[in-house]
């Protein structure tokens, strides 16, 4: 199959603490007809009291129970309409919101702390893994780059359940134009798109060698050279034609105008940021871009510290962002799909909290951010058949929110509980 635009291994659960409410008023209880007794088997879990948003755009329901069994959901109603089995395990959410498991589309393990991912005690590594993703709800995130070997280590902890953790997607390749090593990397670090041969030897390696799920392109790059040199499109080509024909997608990293222009022409999937350094994108190509079922991920917060670190003053900084933002309305109100992620790891502040609120400074309302964290990712990386949404036959990934983001987007930051597959993986203090 061609991309086109467009096991979790269960852990032991925990043994103490779950008669007790949680600090942040998340509690658990015990509903008639239910019992606290699951030493044997794999227990079915049932988040019960909240106000569940199952997806974007969809009704809410008060008072609502999502039951989850063997790590799928099961069902998802009113409280008086869930029949709850024996044995199952029961949280109460009264006062939460209740919504499907958060993605995010752009991160990044290339911190001193992941360095020793493949060796690092087990409770070390998950602790990492919750600081950086759980406690916000992303149970799953794309790798868009990080050191040789990093990612596959946490991926293989993960999967074989010694640690508890996200599900993890990586981008390969890092091909940069010819003369385009970024001024944060040293020279020779990234490979260089000299020939459309080159290219296709780099994306294959990646894909059919490393296994990675996607491949990165920087159709431009921050380099120490001016102007910023862009990949040819005939390298541009050959990596998505390479990638599609395994049915992979392709991200670019586009910088600048004349970026995302050639990654447009070169059939990429998905713009990995906004371009702050443009007071818009062409209507012409912002038109393509929707044509040709490109996705955004804006990473409008990155904007604010990459230039104060520059020495960028305010009101640069300002119309950057504000850029960016207009960028992100049009295209939205396109009906381009928005893909949400922020450079975390990269940028040293991974909380989505900006993120969140500049997306709706943008005119983005909570049922399109919840869209970029949930549907529209599933959608892009053909995974919709198990996530994105809170229905029965689909993975038990959820997060419990402390108030209402319809009414205050930051609510979306304030998580209490993060499940995947039915497993709680984090829960506030």
């Amino acid at each position: 199959m061609t991309t086109r635009r467009s096991g979790f291994v269960g852990w032991s659960v925990l043994a103490l603490g779950w008669a007790a409410l949680f600090a942040s008023g998340v509690g658990c209880r015990t509903l008639p007809g239910a019992t606290t007794d699951i030493a044997r088997g794999e227990p079915a879990i049932a988040l019960v009291g909240g106000t569940i948003h199952p997806a974007p755009g969809a009704a809410s329901i008060a008072d609502g129970v999502v039951l989850i069994t063997g790590g799928r959901i099961s069902a998802v109603g009113p409280r008086d309409s869930v029949s709850l089995p024996e044995g199952t395990r029961v949280v109460d959410v009264t006062g939460h919101t209740v919504l499907p498991g958060f993605w995010s589309s752009h991160v990044h393990f290339t911190a001193p702390v992941w360095e020793q991912a493949a060796t690092m005690p087990a409770a070390q590594l998950e602790r990492q893994l919750q600081d950086f993703l759980l406690r916000y709800g992303f149970v799953r995130a794309y790798d868009l780059g990080s050191a040789p070997g990093v990612l596959e280590a946490i991926q293989r902890r993960i999967q074989s359940g010694e640690v508890r953790g996200p599900g993890l997607l990586g981008a390969g390749g890092g091909l940069v134009p010819l003369h385009g090593a970024p001024v944060y990397l040293p020279p020779g670090t990234l490979p260089e798109a000299t020939t459309p041969e080159v290219t296709r030897a780099v994306v294959q390696q990646a894909l059919d060698a490393q296994g990675k799920d996607a491949i990165k392109l920087f159709t431009v790059s921050v380099t120490r050279q001016r102007p910023f040199p862009v990949m040819a499109g005939d390298s541009i080509r050959v990596a998505t034609q390479e990638a599609h024909a395994r049915g992979k997608p392709v991200f670019a990293h586009p910088t600048n105008v004349s970026g995302v222009t050639a990654a447009v022409e070169g059939g990429v999937d998905v713009l990995a940021h906004t371009v702050s350094s443009a007071e818009e994108i062409p209507e012409a190509l912002q038109q393509r871009i929707i044509a040709e079922r490109v996705a955004l991920i804006p990473t409008l917060s990155l904007w604010e510290p990459e230039f104060k670190r520059a020495g960028a003053p305010e009101d640069v900084i300002a119309r950057q962002v504000a850029a960016s933002q207009k960028q992100l309305a049009r295209h939205v109100a396109l009906g381009g799909r928005v893909l949400f992620g922020t450079d975390a790891g990269y940028e040293p502040d991974v909380s989505p909290l900006r993120e969140y609120v500049l997306m709706k400074e943008a005119g983005m309302d909570f049922h399109r951010i919840l869209a970029s964290l949930t549907t529209e990712p599933a959608a892009q990386f053909h995974q919709a058949e198990r996530f994105g949404r809170l229905a029965p036959g689909l993975d038990g990934d959820v997060v419990v929110v402390q108030g209402d983001p319809t009414r205050e987007i930051e609510a979306l930051s304030r998580v209490r509980l993060t499940l995947r597959q039915g497993h709680i993986v984090f829960q506030a203090e």
